[in-house]
């Protein structure tokens, strides 16, 4: 009778080597994307800066500049 035990079986299949091609566009692509990301990063902090000040115009605006900045305040 017969078996599949005992039929010979194929290696299983492996990826081949990187080429240098592709070794050098992975150290691009690393490079690209630590740029993208601190490009990112500093526009998420500007976001937050900006909404923040307009927060705080916002509330000055709503309760008025005189009870923020009451008279003499500047002054001793």
């Amino acid at each position: 009778m017969y078996s599949l035990e005992s039929e010979p079986r194929a290696a299983a299949p492996r990826t081949p080597e990187p080429t240098r091609g592709i070794l050098r566009q992975r150290a691009e692509f690393q490079v690209y994307r630590a740029e993208r990301e601190r490009i990112e990063r500093r526009s998420a902090v500007r976001g937050l800066i900006l909404l923040a000040v307009v927060a705080l115009v916002g509330n000055i605006a709503r309760a008025g500049l005189d009870r923020v900045f009451v008279h003499g305040w500047w002054r001793p």
